[in-house]
C-alpha cells in the first residue's frame, strides 16, 4: 500500500526573481508559508538557503528564466520547480523548461497553496504521473 505523504501547513519557498521592486505572487503574503526571495542569477544559486520548493519569477525574462531553469535541472534540482508568469507568457512554456507546474502571478492564495502542496507531495512520492 503506498503511503500517504505527511504535509507541513508550512512549506520553506525559495523565489528565483530579477524584479527587487516588486512582488512575484503578492497573494503568497497571506498564506503560512516561509519564503525568501534572492536574485535569479547563476551565482546566487553558490549559497542559496535549502528549500522545499521553488518559484521561478518568469514573468519581465522568459529567455533567461528558461535558461536558468535549465541549469538548475542540470545540477541535480530535487526540490519542485514552479515558474510564474503572466498570462501572455503561458505560450512560451513548453516541457523544455523541466518544471514541476506553472502559475500565474495573479493567482490567488487558494491555487497558490493547492499547487504548493500537489508539486511537494508529488516530489516527496516520486510519482510516475
Amino acid at each position: 500500500m503506498l503511503e500517504t505523504p505527511v504535509w507541513r501547513d508550512m512549506a520553506q519557498i525559495l523565489i528565483l526573481t530579477a524584479s527587487a521592486e516588486s512582488e512575484v505572487l503578492p497573494a503568497l503574503h497571506l498564506l503560512s508559508h516561509k519564503f525568501r526571495a534572492i536574485p535569479a542569477e547563476p551565482a546566487s544559486l553558490v549559497n542559496a538557503p535549502a528549500a522545499d520548493l521553488i518559484f521561478l519569477d518568469a514573468r519581465r525574462d522568459l529567455t533567461g528564466s528558461k535558461s536558468l531553469a535549465t541549469l538548475l535541472l542540470t545540477t541535480g534540482l530535487s526540490a519542485p520547480l514552479i515558474v510564474v508568469v503572466t498570462e501572455g507568457g503561458m505560450a512560451a512554456i513548453s516541457h523544455e523548461w523541466g518544471a514541476t507546474d506553472i502559475i500565474l502571478d495573479s493567482a490567488g492564495p487558494a491555487e497558490i497553496d493547492a499547487r504548493i502542496r500537489l508539486s511537494i507531495e508529488r516530489n516527496s512520492t516520486g510519482s510516475d504521473s
